[in-house]
């Protein structure tokens, strides 16, 4: 993507885009003590699949490219609300009855 032309702006993205995609990876490593980093990464997740849609209604981008973005995306979101939820507060995995 570094190769891809483009603005300054476009270049400036590209940093914290990897650096997320490295943050997912140590929430994944261990959800219970990265719990509170969820939320941010829900947000991230969210934000990218409306950013997605919104280019979509204005015509912006085909329906391939919505569907390409949002499903991969709109899944690892989902999974970040769940995990989020099952991970208990305290860091202990959630008992049941």
């Amino acid at each position: 993507m570094y190769m891809a032309p483009g603005t300054y702006r476009y270049y400036g993205v590209l940093g914290p885009l990897v650096a997320w995609q490295l943050v997912f990876f140590l929430i994944a490593a261990d959800p219970k003590r990265y719990r509170p980093i969820m939320v941010p990464a829900m947000l991230e997740k969210t934000l990218w699949v409306l950013t997605l849609v919104v280019f979509y209604v204005r015509g912006t981008i085909t329906t391939a490219e919505v569907l390409g973005g949002t499903i991969p995306h709109g899944v690892l979101g989902a999974l970040f609300v769940a995990a989020f939820f099952l991970t208990a507060r305290n860091g202990s995995a959630p008992r049941k009855a």
